[in-house]
């Protein structure tokens, strides 16, 4: 007996094992079922924003470089770092002892210009005297020689005096306008002395903040072809611009007025907020990348904000408020084994085309005539797109939809365009519009069964957690499928 034990005990493990196998492959979740569980997400109204972020560094609105047209030594410097300055202060000045001399010069050279044209006027009136006094002896001379009393070499001599006289006067009048010219030449090399010895000081043309100087008494300023850069002033800091570079696919979506925040480094905590005034058409490219400039107006009444600093800037080039939205996940969310919306496909259109129908009919208020012609017309458009491919050969899954819904719009368009009022035209054209920012999407839900149920529904605007619900088989409240995963029971 106690020999037959060891043999019953080594026959019984393989039947035990081969029992417990069979049970496995006859109800395999005996030993540990598992099911699939639906992770979902509640379809909300709220907030979509877009946002565009970029960088770039912040600049004055306004900044000016004030430097020397002249030459020489620097005789003193009444501005620094960080002074407040008006328009007209002087903030450094040059030796102003060549200057003042050319000044001397001038005024020197224009009194002698002004002599001279004093004594070109005295040869006139002695000139003009002494043809008077020729006419006279002209007269004396020729009664004489009417009497025989004089000769006619006398007469001939005054003659001649005469006209010389007249010479002297042109050539008088002559030298006075030389003369008149020269002190015209005197006063402007004056002038340009006088601007000169101005300019040897080196005043602000604007208000505003010295961010820059680059000069010190003594040192010598030699100005060539350009002038030298001395100071450099920042206007009105209480505002300021930012210069963000925007990538070339993000700039299209950007226009003026858009809102912005930004932060620096220098206030992590802090957040400003700005305005988009301009976009700059010139492109920059760097290691084939091509970036824009959008420049960025923002409030500095506390002078946080200074030259220089790096801001961190999101743009905000669209925004929705109050409107159905869903989470992103659910529009990346398929069942396993789907491969698409063959039941949609097998229908060739014909939901597609019922849902516009009764969109077209509420947002633009159809007359019922209008709707009947329309309804006409989609179903026209629906039998030509089943013989189409049926006579191709082709099946459900060769349905293109895009190519459908452009020729479903173009024939919905020239069927009820010649009945559309004003107002019906105007609410036909916001409706196009809203369809090319929008785009069809698969949604699915948890059905009676417990097992995913496809929903239709059109999305438009999109930022990184949400996507903007537009119309379609979904409505607020709805609960999405996100994610699945295994549980084991």
């Amino acid at each position: 007996m106690s020999s037959r034990l060891p043999r019953l005990f080594t026959l019984a493990v393989p039947v035990a094992l081969v029992a417990i196998a069979v049970a496995w492959f006859v109800n395999p979740g005996a030993s540990g079922q598992q099911r699939l569980d639906y992770e979902t997400a509640v379809v909300e109204k709220g907030t979509i924003r877009r946002l565009v972020s970029t960088s770039g560094p912040v600049r004055a609105l306004v900044t000016v470089s004030v430097g020397s047209y002249l030459s020489g030594p620097v005789e003193t410097v009444n501005a620094d770092f960080n002074s407040e300055v008006k328009p007209g202060d002087v903030l450094a000045t040059l030796d102003r002892r060549t200057f003042a001399a050319k000044v001397a010069e001038g005024e020197a050279n224009l009194q002698a210009a002004q002599a001279a044209l004093t004594n070109q006027k005295a040869a006139l009136i002695r000139a003009e005297a002494v043809k008077k006094n020729a006419d006279r002896t002209i007269e004396r001379q020729r009664s004489l020689a009417e009497k025989r009393f004089a000769s006619e070499q006398t007469l001939d001599n005054a003659i001649r005096d005469r006209d010389v006289a007249e010479a002297e006067i042109e050539v008088a009048k002559a030298q006075i306008e030389a003369a008149e010219a020269q002190i015209v030449q005197r006063k402007a090399a004056l002038e340009s002395a006088r601007v000169d010895l101005e300019r040897s000081e080196i005043k602000s043309p604007i208000s505003g903040t010295v961010i820059s100087r680059s000069v010190d008494p003594g040192q010598t300023v030699a100005s060539s072809f350009q002038a030298p850069e001395l100071f450099k002033i920042a206007q009105d800091l209480s505002r300021i611009r930012i210069e963000a570079q925007v990538n070339e696919a993000d700039v299209g979506s950007i226009s003026e007025g858009n809102p912005v925040t930004f932060t620096v480094d220098a206030y992590p905590d802090r957040e400003f907020d700005g305005r988009v005034t301009q976009i700059r058409l010139a492109s920059t490219e760097i290691n084939n990348v091509v970036t824009y400039t959008v420049i960025i107006e923002a409030e500095n009444e506390d002078r946080r904000l200074f030259p220089g600093m790096t801001a961190n800037v999101r743009i905000e080039s669209a925004r929705r408020d109050g409107v159905l939205r869903i989470s992103n996940d659910a529009l990346r969310f398929r069942p396993r084994g789907d491969t698409g919306p063959a039941d949609a496909r097998a229908s060739n259109g014909s939901d597609r085309a019922a849902r516009t129908l009764e969109r077209l009919k509420g947002e633009l208020a159809l007359t019922p005539d209008q709707t009947e012609k329309l309804k006409t017309e989609i179903d026209s458009i629906v039998a030509e797109n089943k013989a189409s491919a049926q006579s191709g050969g082709f099946g459900p899954a060769q349905f293109d939809a895009s190519a459908f819904r452009m020729k479903l719009n173009m024939r919905l368009e020239q069927a009820i365009a010649p009945t559309m009022t004003e107002e019906q035209r105007k609410l036909y054209e916001r409706w196009k519009k809203g369809r090319e920012g929008s785009r069809a999407a698969t949604l699915w839900v948890v059905g009676v069964d417990g097992q995913p149920e496809r929903r239709l529904a059109r999305v438009g605007l999109a930022d990184d957690q949400f996507t903007e619900v537009i119309g379609g088989d979904v409505k607020e409240g709805d609960r999405i499928i996100v994610r699945v995963r295994e549980v084991k029971q």
